[in-house]
């Protein structure tokens, strides 16, 4: 199991675009169009979030320019975007003056590439305001112009700005026929087949002590050595990244080193290869956590993420919609980056009742959210089972997620819905049933 690291690190913006974001100057490296270039090779998925805010266009500099237009192309073909790369595209388009030092300047002098849309904010307003200076001073000539008709003038003047509003990237809302969208084969982006598809968000709540942090643990466990945590077959590995604000580092290795062992027995890649970061409470609204995990994403580039118990990464608790609002706009910009997010919710406080809502509570806001929401519940008193509510539908329609969890057997929980072959080939177990924990 990887060590655990602390999420302390220097203040960095998230996605939210009214985050204040740090400035490191290195040099002469001072024009936001720099740090924009240096954004996108620090990190491809910057590229994704400049696209949706500037165009080649709106860069001042014709070289850096270019730079943004071939890296556009080089993210939409997968290629790599680094220094040397992005310098010998340009060189092969012809561009004159080109220095490679310059590329890895531009890069070493960014502090984040998750700075990316401050500094693109600023080159798209700096954009629009010399079209608006340039649309102005055309007015001023074409008003004292003799033989001009006013008219002429001010229409001139209006397709000007329609011109300058209509070219703002990712504001315009376009339609398409629906025999168009009819007319494109259903696909899934998996992430686990039939299970988690990128970009998924699953919030899982439940009876204190009962297990859910133990199932969340086994999912990450088993999905880092190559196991499907439902159907137990072999799937290629996944990088997971956990970000625990609850637990030590301690309590990791008490409750975690048996399930890793056993994956190791059944698995095809070694459980031990996850990023753990163990922190208190934190408020990832703020820009200095947000930025932290997103600089694990960064180095770590994990294809899911463990992180919760979502209760604590605001100051205070979630108590309404005001309060979630923030923390479901953070969460949602790492989920941004084609991760898939499980989290830890925590329900109302039971009344001495069995059944009882375990939907998360302090806002309603929270139930409508993920693309999944589990509740683990006891079958009854005593018993050994667990039932899988669902507080909200699951949006993802057609996949394995079972209806109840078993105890017993090499790992904490196991799905009722596992093939019997599976388990007698597995665990040896005698007839193949399911009633019960029978190993």
């Amino acid at each position: 199991m990887a060590q655990c690291r602390p999420l302390a690190g220097r203040s960095a913006s998230g996605r939210p675009a009214r985050r204040r974001a740090p400035a490191v100057w290195v040099g002469e490296l001072v024009n936001p169009e720099q740090f924009v270039i240096g954004a996108c090779m620090l990190s491809r998925d910057a590229v994704r979030f400049a696209t949706e805010i500037v165009h080649p266009e709106d860069f001042q500099s014709h070289l850096l320019g270019e730079a943004f237009s071939v890296m556009r192309e080089m993210h939409a073909n997968t290629e790599p975007i680094e220094p040397g790369s992005v310098f010998l595209k340009l060189k092969a388009r012809g561009i004159p003056n080109l220095n490679i030092t310059d590329f890895f300047a531009w890069q070493q002098g960014t502090s984040s590439a998750h700075t990316v849309e401050f500094y693109a904010k600023q080159v798209r307003e700096e954009s629009v305001k010399r079209a608006l200076r340039s649309t102005g001073q055309r007015l001023i000539q074409q008003a004292t112009s003799d033989g001009l008709p006013p008219a002429k003038a001010l229409s001139d003047a209006m397709e000007d700005l329609k011109a300058i509003r209509e070219n703002t990237p990712g504001q315009g809302i376009g339609s398409k026929k629906l025999a168009e969208i009819l007319a494109v084969k259903e696909d899934h982006d998996w992430v686990v087949p039939r299970l988690f598809e990128r970009g998924d968000r699953m919030v899982i709540t439940g009876y204190e002590g009962f297990g859910k942090s133990t199932w969340i643990r086994q999912m990450a466990i088993q999905l880092a050595a190559g196991i499907n945590p439902i159907t137990l077959d072999h799937i290629d590995p996944l990088r997971v990244q956990v970000v625990d604000v609850e637990n030590t580092e301690g309590q990791w290795r008490k409750e975690v080193r048996g399930m890793a062992a056993r994956a190791r027995q059944y698995g095809t890649n070694d459980p031990g290869n996850i990023d753990v970061a163990c922190h208190g409470r934190i408020d990832i609204t703020k820009d200095a956590a947000l930025g932290a995990i997103h600089r694990l994403v960064d180095q770590n580039r994990p294809e899911i993420t463990f992180i919760g118990p979502i209760y604590k990464m605001v100051p205070n608790g979630i108590n309404n919609d005001d309060d979630a609002a923030p923390l479901i706009t953070a969460l949602d910009s790492l989920r941004d980056r084609g991760l898939v997010l499980v989290m830890e919710g925590h329900s109302p406080k039971g009344n001495g009742q069995m059944a009882r809502d375990l939907s998360p509570r302090g806002s309603a806001a929270l139930m409508g959210w993920p693309e999944f929401g589990f509740g683990l519940a006891p079958e009854g008193d005593g018993s050994t089972a667990a039932t899988i509510q669902r507080w909200r539908g699951d949006r993802n329609q057609g996949t394995d997620w079972p209806k109840r969890l078993e105890k017993g057997g090499p790992f904490p929980w196991t799905a009722d819905n596992i093939h019997p072959n599976t388990r007698r080939r597995y665990y040896g177990a005698g007839d193949g049933q399911t009633d019960g924990a029978v190993w």
